[in-house]
């Protein structure tokens, strides 16, 4: 039985099938055109594998922050595994990939910038938050207080911080976008 990690928070996106720590990835860039490049991929690691989409016993899924396209198509293709399946969904964070993935033994910091402040986490050497994951305008002064991680997964790390985390209601998945829609600012 596999599971599966599915990133396409940003242009790079990532599809992995894990078992018995093997992970068999594909990782293709695609700026503007995640609803035509995700699917074919994900059906090609597949086939190329020889994996069936009945052998999937959890998704573990990257919700944000993220480009609105590239979150909301990867959401889609979860949401429809998870229900369509009745496979369990567990949602990470891209900044907690980042914090999970960094070998950096020392309080950490990950964030993601758009054009008014930056999103940002910050976990101790032992992966436990340091604070909430927050929207803040003013974020030098927190990013200055811990040492910034690589934006770069290691998918086995992620996979095993995952086990902590906890299933969520698919009909309840809500994606976090990187930059605030109009209605709530």
């Amino acid at each position: 039985m596999y599971k599966l990690f599915v990133d396409t928070h940003s242009d790079l996106i990532t599809i992995a099938f894990i078992k018995d720590n093997n992970v068999i990835s594909k990782e293709v860039k695609s700026e503007n055109g995640h609803a035509e490049v995700l699917v074919p991929t994900f059906k090609k690691l597949l086939e190329e594998n020889n994996i069936n989409i009945d052998d999937i016993k959890e998704i573990i899924a990257v919700n944000g922050p993220g480009s609105f396209t590239g979150i909301r198509i990867g959401l889609s293709l979860v949401k429809t595994l998870s229900y369509t399946k009745n496979i369990p969904v567990k949602l990470i964070s891209s900044l907690e990939c980042f914090l999970v993935s960094s070998n950096i033994d020392e309080n950490k910091v990950a964030y993601l910038e758009d054009a008014r402040g930056a999103y940002v986490y910050a976990f101790d050497k032992d992966n436990n938050p340091l604070m909430e994951e927050i929207y803040i305008e003013d974020y030098e002064n927190i990013i200055n207080k811990y040492k910034c991680v690589e934006n770069k997964l290691d998918i086995l790390k992620i996979v095993d911080y995952a086990k902590k985390l906890k299933e969520v209601n698919v009909h309840l998945i809500k994606p976090n976008y990187v930059k605030k829609i109009e209605v709530e600012k």
